[in-house]
């Protein structure tokens, strides 16, 4: 079958279009035929050997697809999204069947793959760990990556006052689109200081937080009385320390999430964080659109631009022919 094959460990850019043999399918796996896929930092990190997850030689990156089922272990002809461990960049890819989803007749298979990439983090984030409530306050950092963007316009369909906060105004933009009620460039402005003047010097109920780095303390400090912190990732590189005696005087909460602690051991979850963005999606809450889409021979460029930080939103390959 064709594929975009990572054929050696390096720049994705590198990869060709090659062909690489059909997927297994078990019988707890469904067979699906590829219409679009997800590209995000993972693939980045995928196809240069430095996932925590290995790959052997050679595979096809992609974590995320939308598609429709051609055979295995649900009903051929469904119209699904999932998510695979690899092989998404393929006419074919064969994902767990507790972690595809349906998806509504009137949803297009490019909004699907966005979801599937970049907001089923955010969304089960937002809502099972961090408990954000209507009428909080929510400030993003790297507001504009693939699960950042996605953040703001999840907590902004959940009812939140959303603070964007990003490397420059171009993509603070993207951020306003996706339904930020304020921004913030912390390369020209400081972080702190600026959230306490939007909260009236309360700070804010949540911080999500894909990036780390230089950032993390002054993001700690803007968090309010019972604030809680979501570590997401750490793409600005430095990994944050939490001081304990912080989090104890304003009963503040430090939460790690990781969702494949969903996909392996709370999967009831994580479906329900499916249907419920398909239905913001349906009711007009939630937009998902992808911000960028490129066939497949380009996806190697794509995923490229998200390791050395030049990608913003979401970014979709369509492998309709």
């Amino acid at each position: 079958m064709r594929a975009l094959v990572c054929s050696e460990y390096g720049d994705a850019a590198d990869m060709s279009l090659g062909e690489l043999p059909e997927p297994e399918v078990r019988d707890d796996s469904v067979l699906i035929d590829v219409k679009c896929a997800g590209v995000a930092y993972v693939d980045a990190l995928m196809v240069r050997n430095k996932h925590q997850n290995k790959h052997p030689l050679p595979f096809a990156p992609g974590m995320a697809v939308s598609g429709i089922v051609a055979g295995g272990a649900m009903q051929a002809g469904q119209r699904v999204m999932a998510l695979v461990y690899d092989g998404g960049l393929a006419d074919r890819a064969s994902a767990p069947q507790a972690e595809t989803f349906l998806i509504p007749d009137t949803m297009d298979y490019a909004t699907a793959a966005s979801l599937a990439s970049g907001y089923l983090t955010p969304h089960a984030a937002l809502t099972w760990e961090a408990q954000l409530a209507p009428g909080e306050t929510l400030l993003v950092l790297g507001a504009s990556g693939t699960v950042g963007s996605a953040a703001v316009d999840v907590g902004s369909a959940m009812g939140a006052t959303v603070i964007a906060a990003a490397s420059s105004q171009e993509k603070l933009a993207l951020a306003g689109n996706r339904g930020a009620s304020h921004a913030i460039n912390y390369s020209t402005q400081d972080l702190y200081e600026t959230v306490k003047s939007l909260t009236d010097g309360r700070g804010v109920d949540v911080v999500f937080d894909p990036v780390g780095g230089e950032h993390n303390e002054a993001a700690f400090r803007c968090l309010d009385w019972g604030g809680r912190y979501v570590v997401i990732g750490f793409a600005g590189g430095a990994i944050p320390q939490f001081p304990a005696n912080r989090l104890l005087v304003k009963n503040r909460k430090a939460i790690g999430f990781v969702l494949m602690h969903y996909r392996k051991r709370l999967q009831a979850k994580l479906a329900e964080t499916a249907r419920a963005l398909c239905s913001m999606v349906e009711e007009g809450t939630l937009s998902a659109t992808p911000d960028q889409r490129v066939e497949l021979s380009d996806a190697g460029k794509a995923i490229d631009d998200f390791f050395y930080r030049r990608a913003s939103g979401t970014v979709v390959v369509d492998l309709n022919d």
